[in-house]
């Protein structure tokens, strides 16, 4: 939950299909002086038929690399990646009108740091949301899906076995022991 919630959370709004079921693996391999994995690796069948795999570490030596979201369909292959998720790498579409460069430098950006913008284009839209009395772009429900997902990963972590979405409670119980040195 430490390492990957945002590209969890990116990963369930591009997919725009609520996890059905998911196998997942989490350790420290190498921080033995925090209270969280330092790795997560976790295989997601969803609703819809797809599947997603999530690898997060911050074990890459000896500085981490990119973060990156790849998306393989029958007829498209996208890649984001980036220091910051914030660069459109692969644009391969059948039938796509617009020109893949076009599309490259439309939705890439320069940030001006490594977290992006972070949070607050997101605050700006909850508030215009409230004076415009409108749904903002992400809602609890979006929120909720990522949150039910990183529960069942760490379900499936301390079980050993694939784990069925929805959840029929949400419980921490299975973080006991996750983050114990052996």
């Amino acid at each position: 939950m430490n390492q990957c919630i945002h590209n969890i959370d990116l990963l369930c709004w591009l997919m725009n299909s609520e996890a059905a079921e998911v196998f997942a693996y989490t350790a420290n391999l190498r921080h033995p002086y925090i209270e969280a994995e330092d790795l997560g690796l976790a295989l997601v069948k969803f609703q819809n038929g797809s599947y997603g795999v999530i690898q997060g570490t911050t074990n890459v030596y000896p500085v981490n690399l990119e973060e990156s979201l790849t998306l393989f369909g029958e007829t498209a292959t996208v890649k984001v990646g980036g220091k910051s998720v914030n660069e459109i790498l692969e644009w391969k579409v059948a039938d796509a009108q617009d020109d893949p460069e076009n599309i490259k430098l439309k939705f890439s950006e320069t940030p001006p740091n490594i977290y992006g913008y972070g949070h607050t284009p997101l605050y700006a839209d909850m508030i215009d949301a409230i004076i415009n009395k409108r749904q903002p772009l992400v809602n609890a429900e979006a929120g909720k899906r990522a949150i039910e997902l990183i529960l069942a990963i760490y379900q499936s972590a301390t079980l050993g076995m694939p784990v069925k979405l929805p959840l029929l409670k949400g419980n921490t119980i299975y973080f006991k022991g996750q983050f114990e040195n052996e």
